[in-house]
């Protein structure tokens, strides 16, 4: 049981253009920033957004082919999907909500209720079958959700933004029993968020969207080593740069160059972690380094360390402490020097 995806659609000013697979029991990760077309992606993957082009297979099944005019409906796709809003029925009880899938599917009313009934309980709400959703906390209200999307034994599960809107303390409890859950969920499950630790806590693969198309697919460790745009690089906290590397030196494609430890040629980008990253009153001296002269743009308080986002030839944020922050009496708009040394570059092909 696979998903094999080449999602092709317009919505308003967006145009999606996502090759997407995903292997029984695998679970993908699809992050991005706003309006890169992650929650357009599940939709079209569901059947609520038609294809202009591409193909979506499941299971060896053809769902869309707009080249074939081949088409199934939502409801007869066999997925299951949990909307990032729950979309419970408010005038339903918890019970018969989780139950209207199979209904719809056919199945008795009575069957229909003591598999739901069932369900209910894996998701820990046995208590609350017969409330209605109104009397529902967010996290409550998830699993709900979850407990209906599974209920139909689905051939693919989709998840938009599943722990959204929870407080931390039901995060963390709705993380724990999701993880539970698929483990045990034997389709592939596409789940969208914008939290990386969800993604990596949830998922086994990555795939980054922006602008509507994969700018990068791979494990979360891969992902996070080696980013290939600078929306990864902030997810991950790296600093990200294109050019090309002529043995120790590369020429930055906005300007500037670095020198590094390791030769290289050709495109590259190249990473430099903030820690690695050391600010100066004055111009540095010592061991061979790069070093320049920037501003300081803005400055960002992260609990014991300090991020400090320097504009100049080379923009690039550094990690302090707050003690060293103190002792460069750094402040926004304010003059400082930085320095990375050579050995603190890592590059990697584009």
């Amino acid at each position: 049981m696979s998903l094999h995806a080449h999602v092709v659609a317009d919505v308003g000013a967006l145009h999606l253009d996502v090759r997407l697979h995903a292997a029984a029991g695998e679970v993908v990760a699809v992050l991005g920033p706003n309006g890169a077309g992650k929650t357009t992606l599940l939709r079209a993957l569901a059947g609520l957004v038609p294809l202009s082009a591409g193909r979506v297979v499941l299971d060896g099944r053809v769902l869309e082919d707009p080249a074939t005019a081949s088409r199934r409906t939502a409801e007869d796709r066999d997925v299951g999907f949990v909307f990032q809003d729950h979309l419970l029925f408010p005038n339903l009880s918890v019970l018969d909500n989780v139950a209207f899938g199979l209904r719809c599917r056919g199945v008795r009313k009575g069957r229909a209720r003591e598999i739901a009934a069932a369900w209910i309980g894996r998701v820990e709400l046995a208590s609350l079958a017969q409330a209605r959703p109104g009397a529902l906390s967010g996290g409550q209200a998830q699993r709900v959700a979850l407990a209906r999307a599974l209920a139909c034994s689905p051939a693919l599960l989709l998840l938009d933004e599943p722990l959204a809107a929870l407080d931390v303390q039901a995060r963390q409890s709705m993380r724990r029993l999701l993880r539970r859950h698929l483990d045990a969920f034997g389709g592939p499950c596409v789940i969208v968020t914008h939290q990386p630790l969800e993604a990596i806590a949830l998922a086994d693969r990555l795939v980054i969207v922006e602008q509507g198309v994969v700018v990068q697919d791979g494990a979360a460790a891969e992902v996070a080593r080696r980013p290939r745009s600078r929306w990864v690089a902030r997810l991950v906290g790296l600093n990200l740069y294109r050019g090309t590397a002529r043995d120790h030196t590369v020429a930055l494609e906005g300007g500037g160059s670095l020198r590094t430890a390791d030769a290289a040629g050709g495109e590259v980008f190249a990473t430099v972690h903030p820690r690695a990253v050391a600010l100066h009153p004055e111009a540095p001296r010592g061991s061979p380094r790069n070093a320049w002269r920037g501003t300081v743009a803005e400055i960002d308080l992260h609990g014991d360390h300090v991020r400090v986002h320097v504009e100049g030839p080379i923009p690039i944020v550094a990690e302090i402490t707050p003690a060293g922050l103190a002792d460069l009496s750094l402040s926004e708009g304010q003059p400082t020097w930085v320095s990375v040394k050579a050995s603190a570059v890592d590059l990697f092909p584009r």
